[in-house]
């Protein structure tokens, strides 16, 4: 494994509050291990390989960890620092487009049929790979040969003009709540990779980071990044959004805010 792509590893550590999606025991949950690498480097690592993917000198990266801490935002921010264009509904001459979930393997291939000279994004769309079919489709898309072809085994003619096979030239960049060692394997050997499955302190480094970019009285940013600080391990799901979403309480509720917090947090 390449330097700059730490191993998910996990520890058991006291649960304060008892979340039941971590709970070993009454009193135990599994908490992961901090990496030798820091939260701001592995963001750092993030862009370098989306950079290498517009770039053609890669043709996949995965990345992989804890969900709501930006793991879009920077492939997507990424592309577009480098003068690249989202393909959307308004505008379909850009130069890569997000997929969020598929229903079929079919789906996929056509997918990748219409967009094979571009990027495609796959956020959150873990249950592509899980059929073997789209697993497939996927490893044939990553292969390193000089010339990648795509086939669509059926007796059947061709259906609305999508051939049953293709030459793809696109990449793929998947971004998956799942940890690396939860990632299929064959898709890892074909890709460059990140993971950023973090513990409550690096989430809560995360957040401070993101903090500091974010257009809010400076009063509130410093008291909510307290607030966080002290409560982070009663968070039921601590990330960006829900820290962001302490504004609102902090804006309207007055000297109460932090008790509303404190529930909102936990619940």
């Amino acid at each position: 494994m390449p330097r700059g792509v730490p191993k998910a590893g996990f520890r058991v550590t006291k649960n304060r509050v008892g979340n039941p999606q971590f709970m070993i025991g009454n009193d135990d949950f599994i908490e992961p291990q901090a990496s030798d690498f820091s939260v701001i480097e592995r963001f750092d690592f993030i862009r370098k390989f989306v950079t290498l993917v517009a770039e053609r000198k890669i043709n996949s990266f995965v990345l992989t960890g804890s969900g709501g801490i930006g793991k879009t935002t920077a492939v997507m921010e990424t592309l577009k620092s480098v003068g690249l264009r989202e393909d959307t509904p308004d505008s379909v001459t850009g130069d890569f487009i997000v997929i969020r979930g598929f229903s079929t393997p079919r789906a996929l291939y056509e997918t990748m049929y219409e967009y094979k000279n571009k990027i495609l994004v796959l956020d959150d769309a873990d249950q592509v790979f899980k059929d073997p079919l789209g697993a497939n489709l996927i490893k044939a898309a990553l292969d390193d040969k000089p010339t990648r072809i795509i086939n669509w085994n059926t007796s059947r003619e061709p259906e609305d003009g999508v051939p049953n096979r293709f030459i793809y030239t696109g990449r793929m960049i998947f971004v998956s709540n799942l940890s690396i060692n939860q990632f299929p394997q064959a898709i890892i050997s074909r890709s460059q990779k990140v993971d950023v499955t973090l513990n409550t302190d690096e989430k809560v480094d995360i957040i401070a980071e993101v903090f500091k970019k974010l257009d809010k009285n400076e009063k509130h940013k410093s008291d909510i990044l307290e607030f966080v600080k002290d409560n982070a391990r009663k968070a039921k799901d601590l990330n960006i959004r829900s820290a962001v979403a302490l504004f609102t309480l902090r804006e309207n509720f007055g000297d109460d805010w932090k008790r509303i917090a404190e529930y909102s947090f936990s619940n």
